[in-house]
């Protein structure tokens, strides 16, 4: 059910006159709320947080304020005004939620804003916080804490809770059982006159976009989403804040800059085809040009069906980043493949070769095991070998992400004439073309890619940019 200004005024007067009168009693006249926002909140918050629904959706676009509205919701009843006239203690407990313990500290995301907002508030006896179990207590007796909810193993920790307000951040993050279970720990005492209140802020997008899109978005949902968009926010430069959205793949950027629930993009996540073959030069464009800085990524393979894949990745001295060079094997001794591989591309003066370092790996293929091999070779060429946790990096979509972002924005290259290869079944094997495939077809899902090989040319892409945009300022991403 989408509730707008205009939605609100056609509905019983009522209603109209309860959220007036929330507005004035939770927010108007709440100490902590203005001494902490020193402005009024946006329109489209003062509908989330004062209509009486006990569930609520807020979100669509990106930057329309829905840190705010959901950490707004949690300050609206931690005042002392609201503690029964029998009680000396406020009976109100709130939890806000993200999906991981990163999610949840990353800069400016929730717990840090609360921290901005609150902590200068302990030393006037308000509130106290308690680091380690991310716990704000308030001077009424009233609770705002902060939990991260990776694991269906976690909701065991809720098992006994008694809250009135929950917020999932993201909520399309979390999978529906983890909503519904947490729902159910939202109740109170019959004497406690706080409204119960299940509250989630959310773009599209995520794991949970299906779920979230058919429970709130759907027209025939009878609960409220309250939309937002970032043309709203009247504290951000919408020119600006706009420009940084075009920068996304185009899905994210419909899910993000349009709030689109229904976007689909088939061409792939990442880029699409014409995008991929605008950045494809001839090795005689790049022959003359310096180098910089070049690093060499290794896809070791993992299992029987794995390729170990091998790419070269050169900044020159001109701004141009191109992946000068990419090989893959399926063969079972790798060791003279990588050897020839880097002896080849040595007029590129590669200064590091990443190994993707991924749990179960086979023992012979340690760092210790290529240090020692390329003793000699690693010596005399000028080269240092390392590896990078697989996990450290995120999913194969999340690895590819940056290095794709400056492929279709025209900011990275590709050989167009790398030499082809053989396949196991003696077909001639395009490593470019490969590479295009799998920047289309790879997902955040696994299971969505079906039975596409594994990306393992992409992968090899991947552990090169991890080092190269260490050293080279400006190819990090800033959106």
């Amino acid at each position: 059910m989408r509730i707008d200004l205009n939605t609100i005024w056609k509905q019983s007067p009522q209603i109209i006159k309860q959220m007036y009168k929330t507005y004035e009693y939770t927010i108007k006249d709440n100490y902590i709320i203005n001494n902490i926002l020193h402005r009024i909140p946006l329109d489209n918050q003062i509908t989330f947080l004062t209509y009486p629904h006990e569930e609520m959706l807020y979100g669509g676009m990106a930057g329309g304020g829905k840190t705010d509205a959901l950490l707004l919701g949690a300050l609206q009843y931690v005042e002392e005004k609201h503690i029964p006239a029998d009680q000396n203690k406020l009976t109100y407990d709130a939890l806000i939620l993200r999906r991981t313990l990163d999610d949840l500290e990353m800069p400016n995301a929730i717990l840090d804003r609360a921290k901005q907002w609150l902590l200068p508030l302990e030393d006037t006896g308000l509130l106290i916080y308690k680091d380690l179990k991310k716990k704000f207590t308030f001077s009424s007796g009233a609770t705002l804490t902060f939990r991260y909810l990776a694991h269906n193993n976690d909701l065991m920790k809720y098992q006994g809770a008694e809250l009135q307000y929950i917020a999932f951040d993201e909520l399309t993050q979390f999978p529906e059982n983890q909503y519904n279970y947490l729902h159910s720990r939202l109740r109170k005492t019959e004497d406690n006159p706080i409204p119960l209140r299940m509250r989630a802020g959310s773009n599209p997008g995520g794991r949970g976009h299906v779920w979230v899109k058919n429970k709130f978005i759907n027209p025939n949902s009878s609960i409220p989403f309250v939309p937002s968009s970032y043309l709203e926010n009247i504290h951000l430069d919408h020119e600006e804040y706009s420009k940084q959205l075009d920068k996304l793949d185009e899905l994210t950027r419909q899910q993000l800059k349009f709030g689109n629930w229904d976007a689909i993009i088939t061409d792939g996540l990442l880029m699409n085809r014409k995008q991929f073959s605008e950045a494809l030069i001839s090795a005689d464009t790049f022959k003359d040009w310096n180098p910089v800085y070049t690093a060499i990524g290794v896809d070791p393979a993992s299992t029987g069906g794995d390729k170990f894949a091998m790419a070269c990745l050169t900044y020159f001295d001109n701004g141009k980043l191109v992946l000068v060079d990419l090989d893959a094997t399926s063969s079972s001794n790798p060791e003279h493949k990588l050897k020839d591989f880097i002896i080849r591309n040595q007029r590129f003066m590669p200064r590091v070769v990443n190994f993707e370092r991924e749990a179960g790996s086979a023992p012979h293929y340690a760092l210790q095991y290529w240090q020692n091999l390329f003793a000699d070779l690693s010596g005399r060429l000028g080269f240092y070998l390392m590896d990078t946790p697989a996990s450290s990096m995120g999913s194969k979509f999340n690895r590819a992400y940056p290095h794709a972002f400056h492929v279709r924005n025209g900011t990275m290259f590709i050989n167009r004439d790398i030499p082809d290869g053989f396949s196991d079944m003696g077909e001639v094997y395009s490593f470019v073309g490969a590479l295009e495939n799998q920047y289309i077809y790879v997902h955040p899902d696994r299971s969505v890619m079906g039975d596409y090989p594994s990306p393992d040319e992409l992968d090899a892409v991947s552990y090169a940019y991890e080092e190269v945009q260490k050293v080279v300022t400006g190819l990090a991403l800033t959106v």
